[in-house]
């Protein structure tokens, strides 16, 4: 069958490259994102809070203090020196916050991408898009003005950490992006491209299985393996055992900034691991 270009967001083919049903691309594209707009969260709300303290502080000390100038009134240049000072920690803030994103204060080369787990296969196949996209060669992304002509955006777009606001759903990760033209951006990209033809040029590897897994209970399991407090675990005093694979398993998740199972919902793993390591133990 011969593919065709089409002009899709750029969302939806960042669905299909992370799995060939395209509502479950999209769910876990949601998972992703959310987990990813939590990990910059804090520190973002620190820049807003700090934004808005600095901006009205500079509003209420360097207006007054150019009309106190011009009225020749008596210290109003301690007043001007003050809101200059405001201006500027207002202007730094900023600043941090794009050399944060992009490693400088220009976009000049990719930098990694902020990810709750970077390992994650659906991250990963993200991760394949943007390579491509951050290519001066490869097919421009663009938005559309008010009037319905297309304009595009830079491939630089694509070198900030928080790239993953470009396929977020969430408005506060998307909020949060700062374009390589220096202000906020937060349009709804689209592309005009053959899907197919860019995942297997991308060498992406979508995932045929159903419906995503909430919980990673694999790798978190496996992560116990040879693990210091496991190998030391008196098999023959049950009480305790449990809950301390259980704890283990927490921490494996808020390591990666990863929703926790409910401790039932974990109970049956440590069981089962413990029950695992006494049959070895006794063979």
């Amino acid at each position: 069958m011969k593919h065709q270009k089409g002009v899709l967001p750029l969302r939806i083919i960042a669905a299909r490259f992370i799995s060939s049903d395209e509502q479950a691309g999209l769910a876990e594209l949601d998972r992703i994102t959310a987990q990813a707009s939590r990990v910059i969260e804090k520190r973002y709300w620190t820049l807003r809070l700090a934004l808005g303290a600095t901006a009205f502080a500079t509003t209420m000390t360097l207006l007054p203090g150019i009309f106190l100038t011009l009225s020749n009134a008596p210290g109003a240049n301690a007043v001007v020196i003050i809101g200059l000072l405001c201006f500027t920690l207002m202007f730094l803030a900023i600043v941090i916050w794009r050399m944060f994103q992009y490693g400088g204060l220009k976009a000049k080369a990719p930098q990694a991408a902020l990810y709750a787990n970077s390992d994650d296969p659906a991250a990963r196949n993200l991760e394949r898009l943007f390579k491509m996209l951050q290519r001066e060669s490869s097919p421009r992304a663009f938005f559309r003005l008010a009037n319905g002509r297309r304009r595009h955006v830079d491939h630089r777009y694509f070198f900030g950490k928080l790239r993953a606001a470009h396929v977020a759903r969430d408005s506060m990760i998307r909020s949060a992006f700062f374009s390589p033209a220096g202000s906020w951006f937060d349009r709804e990209l689209f592309l005009e491209a053959d899907v197919d033809e860019l995942i297997a040029e991308g060498k992406a590897e979508p995932s045929r299985a159903g419906a995503p897994k909430k919980y990673d209970y694999t790798n978190a399991v496996i992560s116990l393996i040879e693990h210091p407090e496991v190998r030391t675990i008196d098999i023959t005093r049950m009480r305790g055992n449990q809950k301390l694979i259980i704890g283990l398993l927490e921490d494996w998740y808020r390591s990666r900034r990863l929703e926790v199972p409910s401790e039932t919902q974990l109970s049956g793993y440590a069981k089962q691991i413990l029950e695992t390591i006494a049959k070895n133990r006794a063979s």
